[in-house]
């Protein structure tokens, strides 16, 4: 099965890819900026799943493979039931000023961010994806916001510059509704919004996907979700990341999330979610909001710094795209 070049594995040097042992004894400060679209909490009380995840057909997918597998150049041809190329557009999170989640060292120095572990992810699915004859948009390649001059993007006549002190509503907005325009001017079949996970203390552990039932085509982005959790258990899973049965955590509905808690006006993620009238314009086409583990536990840590680990990341998110569309075969236009 293809895997992405080794030069593609390795290209930021804001990552430390160290082992276990070199991060434990690591401090945590969670970023919540720009979260309006991933949690910013552990809620008191676990939201109910959606339900067990169905076993992938391993058969017609790629195996996380040891790191030091020869590269496989080789393109794979779109299946026969294809009318054409699938479009994906992948959103990794944050940027620019906003980091994400972001583990400490002792003396404050950020040793992992999510802005940059996403995007990292995002151009090793890039790679993969395009090997197998898939047209791909990213929402940014490099370590920026994609609103770079604080455009009101999203026409209701404020900005950042609008925004009350210590607050980046506006702001926030506007980025957001940047990366939805550009999936939607792609005309893309499927949104992916990559993420890790990250909390105050280093308890919480462990992987969810978040989806919008609330949309006309609300079933198929709980078919991803789903697909997406699935096949990071079943990844992680090669490399001996295993979670007892009670730590697992779930596929959700973004109404369980606790969006309302800071902004009143959202019932959903913003990115996946529905029209909000005269704030957001939304997407146009199925997807969700993937959390692969938490940069605020060690254990997890270790897994997103580990090579292994982000191929096994990597490649659950490419199985579960490629089951998706085996699914739902894009149509001609």
């Amino acid at each position: 099965m293809p895997k992405t070049r080794r030069d593609n594995q390795v290209r930021s040097p804001g990552i430390t890819l160290a082992g276990t042992l070199l991060i434990v004894g690591l401090t945590v400060l969670a970023f919540a900026g720009g979260r309006l679209f991933g949690r910013v909490e552990e809620p008191i009380t676990e939201p109910q799943s959606v339900g067990s995840a169905p076993a992938p057909a391993a058969t017609a997918f790629a195996i996380a493979a040891p790191f030091n597998e020869a590269v496989v150049d080789t393109p794979v041809p779109l299946p026969v039931t294809f009318a054409r190329a699938p479009v994906v557009c992948l959103d990794p999170g944050h940027g620019g000023e906003d980091r994400g989640f972001t583990r400490f060292v002792e003396n404050t120095v950020p040793d992992m961010e999510e802005a940059i572990l996403v995007l990292e992810h995002a151009w090793d699915l890039e790679a993969r994806l395009l090997q197998r004859g898939y047209e791909v948009v990213l929402t940014r390649e490099t370590d920026a916001a994609v609103n770079l001059q604080g455009a009101d993007v999203n026409g209701d006549g404020r900005t950042a510059a609008h925004d009350a002190p210590r607050s980046n509503r506006n702001k926030n907005l506007d980025e957001l509704q940047s990366r939805i325009n550009l999936c939607n001017e792609a005309k893309a079949d499927l949104l992916v919004s990559m993420h890790v996970n990250g909390f105050t203390n280093g308890n919480p552990r462990g992987f969810e996907t978040w989806f919008t039932r609330e949309r006309s085509f609300g079933d198929r982005n709980a078919v991803f979700a789903t697909l997406a959790f699935a096949h990071l258990k079943e990844q992680l899973g090669y490399i001996g990341y295993v979670l007892p049965t009670e730590d697992e955590r779930g596929v959700y509905p973004d109404t369980t999330a606790d969006v309302q808690k800071e902004h009143s006006l959202f019932r959903h993620f913003i990115v996946t979610g529905p029209e909000v009238p005269g704030v957001v314009n939304p997407s146009k086409m199925p997807g969700a909001i993937v959390e692969a583990l938490f940069v605020s536990n060690d254990g997890d840590a270790s897994i997103l710094a580990d090579p292994a680990g982000r191929d096994a990341i990597v490649t659950a998110y490419e199985n579960a795209i490629v089951e998706y569309f085996e699914r739902y075969p894009p149509d001609a236009r």
